[in-house]
Order: structure tokens, then C-alpha cells, then sequence
């Protein structure tokens, strides 16, 4: 049914997306070197999809637990105390 609107919706999903999406190097911009590293947030996501297959979750779910870990990343500065 939204067919004829199909180019429209994508392409400001692009913008959207392009506006709010996460850099690739916020890991090294926005937090503190002796914090926070990618080990760290490596542990996270394997501890993450260690849950997520115990309680047998839906893909989706982890896709927005990780994407969800990553915006509050790339905003926010993390001390490990």
C-alpha cells in the first residue's frame, strides 16, 4: 500500500540514520583511554549473547541491546569504579 511513498521512505531513513548514527571511532573519542576500551565493550557483547542464548531471545533483541550499549557508549564517558 505505501509503494508509491517506497523512494521517500528510504531516503529519510537514510538521513535518520545518517544523522543519528554512531561513529566507528567513539570508543577512542569519547572515552577515556584507561577506562574504557574495545576489550571492554567486547566483554560486554560476549557476556550479552551469553544471556541471550541462555534464555533462547529473539535476534532482534540482541541486535538492540547492542545497538542501545553502543549509542549510550558513544555519549556518554564511562569510569570502571
Amino acid at each position: 500500500m505505501a509503494a508509491d511513498f517506497a523512494s521517500a521512505i528510504f531516503e529519510n531513513m537514510r538521513k535518520a540514520e545518517m544523522k543519528l548514527g554512531i561513529k566507528p571511532d567513539y570508543l577512542q573519542t569519547v572515552q577515556v583511554k584507561s577506562e574504557v576500551k574495545d576489550t571492554s565493550r567486547a566483554f560486554l557483547v560476549e557476556w550479552i549473547i551469553d544471556v541471550h542464548r541462555k534464555f533462547r531471545l529473539m535476534a532482534e533483541s540482541l541486535y538492540l541491546v547492542v545497538l542501545i550499549v553502543d549509542r549510550y557508549l558513544s555519549l556518554v564517558q564511562i569510569k570502571k569504579s
